[in-house]
């Protein structure tokens, strides 16, 4: 839903009638994303996906929707087999107040739906205990700090997480590493040699400068810090990183802003190979994002989840 939420909110302030769809559960094929999400208005065309198998032409009606997939169509759309996908079908007005605002914002959200009504209604990592009162798994899913979706028990639930956007401004071998486990990790990785590519990002991203030439790490690391990214990192040497501050400074950026650059990035694991560098730079990005010390687990007192072990991650 956050692919979508911009133009759902454009569409909402010109007073348009808008339809959103949610795939919540397939049986026979899977959908092309969790929670694949699309939305459609009168005299526009369709925005988003429901996946390879289901078209928002083929939803029709209010509430929760069951869309058959044929043997013969599924074969016609390439698919191995056909199936039947449970569809949420709402009125994007009809949903609480602020939701699209924070879609945009891409903040973690928990919606739940008991059905028939369709009275949606949205928990964040601060409520999501809340949602205990419609059973114990919501807030276990909701943990997990991935985007999933359920249907039990006439409730369907729709946790929507964003995926991490990792920029890596630089090549060679550890913009390599950085690319590989960014995707172990799920996160879209995206390595690059322009400085403004860390423009409109959002506190859930993070970009890393390997680049040692002032013209490109300079610019970078000072667009970096004036859009969203949650982390900004930068490699190299003592000497690199003061060199790159006189720049900064030189280009009006504050020392406030310049102290949010990890720099020289990753943790101190005494990494030296490419893939070291970079499994100590991404645990640095995840500690981060949870607020945590990287530290070792065994030198620390108390629960190994300090939030218990459904709590949501604090990566926000």
């Amino acid at each position: 839903m956050y692919d979508i939420a911009a133009q759902v909110a454009d569409w909402l302030s010109a007073g348009r009638d808008v339809r959103v769809a949610t795939v919540v559960a397939c049986r026979g094929f899977s959908s092309q994303a969790p929670a694949a999400s699309a939305a459609w208005t009168e005299d526009e065309p369709p925005i988003g996906t429901l996946g390879d198998a289901v078209a928002p032409a083929d939803v029709t009606g209010e509430g929760l929707v069951e869309v058959v997939v044929s043997e013969h169509d599924a074969a016609r759309k390439g698919l191995a087999c056909g199936g039947t996908a449970s569809v949420l079908v709402r009125s994007a007005a009809a949903l609480p107040a602020g939701i699209w605002d924070r879609l945009v914002a891409r903040d973690p959200l928990c919606l739940v739906t008991p059905l028939p009504s369709g009275d949606t209604q949205v928990f964040t990592a601060a409520t999501i205990r809340e949602a205990y009162a419609f059973g114990d798994e919501i807030p276990r899913l909701f943990g997990r700090g991935v985007t999933a979706t359920a249907l039990d028990a006439g409730t369907a639930v729709v946790v929507l997480w964003p995926v991490p956007t990792l920029v890596v401004v630089g090549d060679g071998l550890i913009a390599d590493a950085l690319g590989d486990a960014a995707t172990m990790l799920g996160w879209q990785p995206h390595i690059t040699s322009e400085p403004a590519a860390g423009h409109r990002l959002h506190r859930s991203d993070a970009v890393v400068v390997l680049s040692h030439d002032r013209a490109v790490d300079g610019p970078a690391l000072a667009i970096a810090l004036a859009g969203g990214a949650g982390y900004v990192g930068a490699l190299g040497s003592r000497r690199t990183q003061a060199a790159r501050r006189d720049w900064l400074t030189e280009q009006g950026v504050p020392d406030g802003e310049q102290a949010r650059i990890h720099g020289p990035a990753g943790l101190d694991i005494d990494a030296h190979t490419p893939a070291e560098i970079a499994v100590s730079i991404v645990a640095e990005i995840l500690a981060t994002r949870s607020s945590a010390t990287g530290g070792s687990l065994r030198d620390r007192g108390g629960p190994v989840h300090t939030g218990g072990v459904h709590a949501p991650p604090p990566r926000y």
